[in-house]
Parts: C-alpha cells; sequence; structure tokens
C-alpha cells in the first residue's frame, strides 16, 4: 500500500455458532478506534477494520481474533506502507533591512515529504517558546510554518533553526540573524 491510501480488511467467520466476539489488535495490543481507525461491525458473521489514510505508523501485524462459546480462533496479516517521504526544508535566509524596531518574518516551507509535519523552531540551539515579541504559525495543510519577530532588538541577534519532522524524518535548516546598529561616537574635548 501507498501513502494516503485507504485500507479495509474484514474479518468472516465461514464456520460456527453466534454469539460471536471480535477483536483486533495491532502488533499483539488491543487496536481502539480512533481518528482515522474504525471497526465496523457488518453482521452477526463479520467485522470490518477501516484505516482512512494510511501513513508509516499504519505499518504492523494486525490480527483478527473471534470468540465464541467453543473456543476462539485468530488470523493475521500485516500491512506495509510503501512511500513515505521524509520532509525537505526550502533553504531559507532573513534578507532586508534588519533594524531595531523593524518586524521580520522568516518562512520555512517543505518543498518535498508526505504530511502531517510536525514544525519546532530554535535560537541558537533552544525552543522558541511563545512571548510576546517572537511567535509561529504554520499554514497551508502544514507546509509552511512562519517565525515572526515583532520588533526586532538585540537580543534578536543569534542563529534560527526550523526543525521539521514526520514519521519518515527530520530535516531542519538554519539561518543567522545579524540585526545592523547604529554606531554612536562619542567625542570628548580636552581629555
Amino acid at each position: 500500500m501507498n501513502v494516503g491510501m485507504r485500507a479495509s480488511v474484514h474479518c468472516i467467520v465461514i464456520q460456527g455458532d453466534p454469539p460471536f466476539q471480535f477483536s483486533w489488535l495491532k502488533d499483539g495490543q488491543p487496536l481502539v478506534e480512533e481518528r482515522g481507525i474504525s471497526i465496523r461491525k457488518t453482521d452477526d458473521y463479520d467485522m470490518a477494520l477501516v484505516i482512512a489514510k494510511v501513513d508509516a505508523s499504519s505499518n504492523g501485524n494486525y490480527s483478527c481474533k473471534v470468540t465464541n462459546s467453543d473456543g476462539f480462533d485468530q488470523k493475521s496479516a500485516v500491512l506495509s506502507v510503501k512511500g513515505l517521504r521524509k520532509p525537505e526544508i526550502r533553504p531559507f535566509h532573513f534578507s532586508g533591512d534588519l533594524l531595531a524596531g523593524k518586524r521580520v518574518v522568516l518562512a520555512c516551507s517543505v518543498m518535498d515529504g508526505d504530511p502531517p509535519f510536525q514544525y519546532r523552531w530554535y535560537k541558537d540551539g533552544k525552543e522558541i517558546g511563545t512571548d510576546g515579541n517572537v511567535h509561529t504559525r504554520t499554514y497551508a495543510e502544514d507546509l509552511i510554518s512562519n517565525l515572526i519577530i515583532s520588533q526586532l532588538d538585540s537580543d534578536s541577534n543569534g542563529n534560527y533553526t526550523c526543525r521539521v519532522s514526520n514519521s519518515a524524518g527530520i530535516d531542519e535548516h538554519s539561518a543567522m540573524l545579524l540585526m545592523k546598529g547604529r554606531i554612536l561616537l562619542w567625542f570628548l574635548n580636552g581629555i
């Protein structure tokens, strides 16, 4: 299967007497319904497992276990998802006049890879939190994240890194911000 495809498998009882109790397992652990995964009872003899869009986390050994008053039976199948690509960030840099008081927006965009992506921003190796002057926003179905510095000041100088990850891997890119400053010269007479 390829990333993004829909997977559906039925567990059908061909011999035995109801009532049956169906349970689904993934890699030996009970599988529960969650976002994108549904378990549907078709009739007394059939239970379906549906994964809306497979990704790397869908890989595994799926088993259906059916129990009745006479005992149980269990069958398994392996789901292998192909084609998941790690993110690749389009290189970026700070540009324009980097002067005190100016607003700066740095865009980190993914040019290759399979969503969903998770973005993290760092300054000098430390993760950037959200304070009043610096914040981030992610747009366009997770394909771009902006770092926004509301007003440049002397604390703004540093090495900024965007790190993007998905279930296939991680990529990161950095840019140095060196704010242009004003040089004040003081001349003292008679000294």
